[in-house]
């Protein structure tokens, strides 16, 4: 009867220790993406110094000069990362649950 009495109180805990995990994991991979997302606009900021740059000079800017072409792919594998993290972010929970859920003696 005891057992039976302590075993919401023993979910209750496993669900908050679970949960208090789930944040730090979160929350790491919230910074590695805002990370990202800083050099994305550094990125961005080189390309457009560059687009000043050339302008200044009375040229055409050339996207496919070896530094913008260069600036031009590392956008592109920016965003793609940081679209690749939020999904997996958002994957990782989904799964994260669902494994708990199926774990004998743990109610969501």
């Amino acid at each position: 009867m005891l057992k039976d009495t302590l075993k919401p109180v023993t979910n209750g805990f496993k669900l908050l220790a679970s949960e208090g995990k789930w944040v730090f994991i979160k929350g790491f991979r919230r910074w590695e993406i805002r990370q990202m997302e800083k050099r994305l606009a550094e990125e961005y900021q080189n390309l457009g110094k560059s687009y000043a740059a050339s302008q200044t000079k009375g040229e055409t800017f050339d996207p496919k000069a070896s530094d913008n072409d260069l600036t031009l792919k590392q956008i592109s594998f920016l965003q793609e990362e940081i679209a690749h993290l939020e999904q997996e972010l958002a994957s990782t929970r989904s799964e994260y649950v669902k494994n708990r859920a199926e774990k004998p003696g743990t109610e969501v």
